[in-house]
């Protein structure tokens, strides 16, 4: 989707009743309309003397209602671009603006903690309501139009009747000051957007909360039901925009985009888009025809921190370190549902082979959550490291977790309760890697000690010591039936990957590239391994020489591909079970999706054909075939039809 990009910062937007214009109310006191057709500006009002910090369209779109910080209040006709009134009287900064669900009345309020209803014909005052002892934040309309209800700094949430001004229900606040307030279109609902960020809904009838979570780190700035009330978008001071569900409260997608706090969010008369502003002089227009985590496409990028894939391959798993965890179809890239970790600066996550739960790890911190799959829920918090946690690990029965880190311990938890079973003692320096048995019976660790220990769970017995090379700085490991365990070392600042025969605990081979890993992968038949540097990824492949001296045969690995000029650094790889397919993600945020096809069987060619990319700010890619991919953004179809200097596999 594309963005809007202004001389100044933008308060506030709406779309107009029938979708064909956004509105745009500027610090400058400007007002800019866009044609939704063209996104560009077909028309603007310039009379306000300060900011517009709210707009609101007549039910008709006939009319424009706009607020401002220079106190006065506009009514504008959208045909003739002439202010029709100025309603004057607040002796204060208008902070919010509304028109009822008739086009018959209007209400403002704000900092003079004044809440003031008008005639939208006569341009009249009809009431002056004075119940508030803090400033208005945000006013909304009942869909039937008798009722306003009203939120600010007086932790009260007040109702009151439009018709005679009196006032009706006043609901204590559940979480103090509150910024933001919409009724659903079916009015049975509220939602409230709170300064310590979270959200609350509540039933109108009953006037108890129904739901309550943690949207946002710190300010809720808006809040916005979808037409059919589904969904609620918020925006806040976290530069986030996040789509709920209002059956559970879970999130949907997370937006990342905007460089500054984001004032409102805003969505289309479909639903199919949620238009939002932001300090960052950006309106940022997001598609949620198809719900998930997303990002704008020319905006800011939250580093991918890694990869994974289901047991099964259907599904990829990523985290941003603004805490977020994003599904994806690993065939066709579509997003699925997405966990918001919310407090959490996700490093890394595993996912249970059965499935159904993900575990998280945050930078610095000794804790690891587990989350439930189908409902982005919390399930547990796992307690008791005393240190930052380096290292998780599911077991292939996924009964049970392991975990690592800094405090020299390996804890083993039931993956079903979150109770802790084990701690296996023995370390003397941070558990850097883990991996359970095939059976689940034992544990392996690996320690910079330079030991790598094997547990019995019913014991606690560490049977075997494996003595290796101590302070390894990047490094994969994998199990194959043919090779036993394989171990790609690299140290730091080096160019250079060391392979190591676990078993044997002999070098096998030490590959040169022109820049340091950032991360290595062993593909899951164990005679492929991925490297990404900062800009390419180093595809090597075990070959076999069955023609070496004396008969015998010997192996080396050979780098057969190379993806150069990938638009950032890659942060992490992963590759498909029981395929040749293999996953990136970058630092800007984007992940793509590749395939290794044998070119020629003869003289050990191969290539690397793109399957599908997600997040790309810019798709630049070398030395790879493009052919099949799906889910190209309609940007990224434009620049292969513009720039390609080969030609496009179809």
């Amino acid at each position: 989707m594309p963005y809007l990009k202004e001389k100044t910062w933008i308060a506030s937007c709406a779309y107009s009743p029938d979708g064909t214009f956004l509105t745009a109310g500027l610090e400058d006191g400007c007002i800019n309309i866009y044609d939704t057709s063209l996104w560009a500006v077909t028309r603007n009002f310039r009379r306000h003397q300060g900011c517009i910090n709210s707009i609101a369209y007549s039910p008709t779109g006939h009319q424009l209602l706009s607020g401002s910080e220079d106190k006065t209040v506009r009514l504008w006709d959208c045909e003739s671009r002439s202010c029709v009134f100025v309603l004057e009287g607040h002796t204060g900064e208008v902070y919010t603006v509304a028109f009822s669900p008739s086009g018959n009345q209007v209400a403002s309020a704000g900092r003079d903690k004044t809440l003031r209803l008008w005639d939208a014909q006569r341009g009249t005052n009809l009431f002056i309501l004075t119940s508030h002892t803090g400033r208005i934040r945000n006013i909304s309309y009942s869909p039937d139009g008798h009722a306003l209800v009203s939120v600010g700094d007086d932790e009260m949430i007040r109702f009151f009747d439009t018709q005679t001004g009196q006032p009706r229900e006043i609901w204590e606040s559940q979480c103090g000051e509150m910024k933001s307030v919409a009724y659903s279109s079916g009015g049975q609902e509220i939602a409230v957007g709170y300064e310590d960020g979270e959200v609350l809904l509540y039933n109108t009838t009953t006037g108890k909360p129904t739901r309550k979570w943690k949207a946002h780190h710190g300010e809720v700035e808006g809040v916005s039901f979808s037409p059919n009330s589904q969904w609620i978008a918020t925006c806040g001071e976290d530069r986030l925009v996040k789509v709920w569900s209002v059956a559970t409260g879970s999130v949907l997608s997370v937006f990342t985009g905007h460089g500054f706090s984001v004032y409102q969010v805003a969505f289309s008369p479909n639903g199919l888009q949620i238009a939002s502003c932001s300090d960052d002089k950006t309106i940022r227009l997001w598609d949620v025809s198809s719900l998930g985590a997303s990002m704008d496409v020319e905006g800011g990028y939250d580093s991918l921190k890694s990869v994974r894939f289901s047991a099964d391959g259907r599904v990829l798993f990523c985290n941003t370190g603004l805490g977020a965890v994003r599904q994806y179809d690993a065939i066709s890239g579509e997003s699925g549902l997405a966990i918001d970790c919310r407090d959490i600066t996700v490093k890394f996550l595993e996912v249970s082979p059965d499935g159904h739960r993900i575990a998280t790890a945050g930078t610095d911190d000794s804790v690891v959550t587990v989350w439930g799959i189908g409902t982005g829920q919390a399930d547990f918090v796992l307690c008791g490291h005393t240190g930052e946690v380096c290292v998780i690990a599911f077991s292939a029965d996924s009964r049970w977790i392991a975990t690592g880190g800094y405090d020299k311990t390996v804890r083993l938890w039931d993956a079903r309760s979150g109770i802790l079973y084990r701690v296996l003692e023995g370390h003397t320096c941070l558990v850097a890697w883990l991996a359970f048995s095939s059976d689940s019976r034992r544990v392996l660790s690996r320690s910079r000690d330079g030991t790598i220990r094997a547990w019995d769970l019913d014991s606690r017995e560490c049977e075997v010591v494996v003595k290796t090379l101590p302070f390894i700085y990047h490094w994969k490991i994998s199990t194959t039936s043919s090779d036993g365990v394989k171990a790609a070392f690299r140290f730091p600042l080096s160019e250079r990957v060391q392979l190591w025969d676990m078993d044997s605990g002999q070098l096998q081979q030490t590959l040169e590239h022109d820049g340091a890993p950032l991360c290595l992968a062993f593909s899951s038949c164990g005679q492929w391994m991925g490297a990404g540097l900062r800009r390419s990824v180093w595809l090597w492949n075990f070959v076999f020489d069955k023609t070496a001296e004396g008969g015998e045969g010997r192996g080396e690995w050979k780098c057969l591909v190379r993806i150069r000029d990938i638009f950032g650094e890659v942060t992490s790889i992963a590759w498909k079970p029981d395929t040749l397919e293999f996953s990136i993600g970058c630092d800007n945020g984007s992940l793509q999706m590749w395939r290794l096809v044998e070119t020629s069987s003869s003289s050990d060619e191969w290539s690397a054909q793109l399957v599908w990319s997600a997040g790309n700010p810019a798709l630049v890619a070398s030395d790879a075939v493009f052919a099949g991919a799906v889910s190209l953004s309609s940007v990224n179809q434009k620049l292969l039809t513009q720039r390609c200097k080969g030609t496009a596999v179809e």
